[in-house]
């Protein structure tokens, strides 16, 4: 297990990440140094009102932009705006700051998706006493093929833009949803959580314009186990399942866990991300409900 990094420490690994990794995609290095400059910690408040300001400022020039009629300026402000108010949530919305933040990053995100080609429907399909909501998208050609994905702990459906972008340019559509535990997701992480991803297959599948013997699933990072997972219980209706990052057994046991506290790959709480999936808070918590998720012991 590594030691706890310093807040400089954590400011110069922020500054490798801009512009290139997430939750930096969309950020400017001028305008992050700002940010930076603010920061006394990363603890909730501090961390959420140092990049809620900047995705303020960028979300009044939208408006304005939107309002003059400049569509693409528009467009391109209101995704800079969703960049700031999704690092200002990140890892995920643990204090009221990051919570409105969180809001911020889901209006933004669809204020910039009326500007989008081919455009992007909300899509909320029914499921228990929550809907599942997910975000489609299509090309021209139709009936298209589909690649459904979704992220990790804190790579959420909105910060799945940019892979949504590539799949569509090669001729594919895309269905992005959030893992269970995060985002708009009804259902936190559990053994029976993939239930989701196979209902969102049954409406996929129902789609005229979506050809239904064309559909791959991509999990990213932790969502890469609900890939696996789907694989596993859906391998006759998709054609492909891509497990990019994900655990299947060793990952999910105590000793693991406890060896990857404080990975310095992870720029905050790492154990404190993952136990928010399972609706936990602590170690001990955590580790008593993830070692069920193991394919291996689930008989797969």
């Amino acid at each position: 297990m590594s030691a706890p990094r310093s807040l400089e420490e954590i400011k110069e690994d922020i500054r490798g990440r801009i512009g290139h990794r997430a939750p930096f995609l969309h950020a400017d290095k001028t305008e992050a140094e700002a940010a930076l400059a603010k920061l006394t910690s990363v603890e909730g408040e501090p961390w959420a009102a140092a990049w809620s300001e900047l995705g303020a400022r960028w979300e009044k020039k939208a408006r304005a932009e939107e309002a003059a009629g400049n569509s693409p300026s528009a467009r391109e402000a209101y995704l800079k705006a969703y960049g700031y108010y999704g690092i200002a949530r990140h890892p995920f919305p643990s204090s009221p700051g990051k919570q409105a933040a969180y809001r911020k990053t889901c209006e933004m995100y669809l204020a910039a998706a009326r500007f989008l080609t081919p455009p992007l429907e909300r899509v909320a399909i029914p499921f228990s006493d929550r809907p599942i909501v997910g975000y489609l998208r299509l090309p021209e050609k139709r009936p298209a093929p589909l690649i459904m994905h979704w992220g990790g702990i804190d790579n959420w459906k909105e910060e799945r833009h940019s892979f949504a972008e590539a799949f569509l340019k090669e001729g594919w559509g895309c269905f992005v949803m959030d893992s269970p535990g995060t985002g708009e997701c009804p259902v936190p992480a559990s053994p029976g959580a993939h239930r989701i991803h196979s209902v969102a297959l049954d409406y996929l599948s129902r789609r005229p314009e979506i050809d239904s013997g064309r559909i791959a699933a991509v999990g990213a990072s932790f969502g890469g186990y609900w890939a696996a997972k789907m694989a596993h219980v859906e391998h006759q209706r998709l054609r492909a399942a891509v497990n990019w990052g994900g655990g299947v057994h060793y990952f999910f046991q105590p000793e693991w866990q406890e060896r990857s506290r404080n990975a310095p790959s992870y720029l905050f709480d790492l154990i404190e991300a993952r136990a928010n999936l399972f609706g936990k808070k602590t170690f001990e918590e955590l580790i008593r409900v993830m070692p069920a998720l193991s394919l291996k012991t689930q008989g797969w």
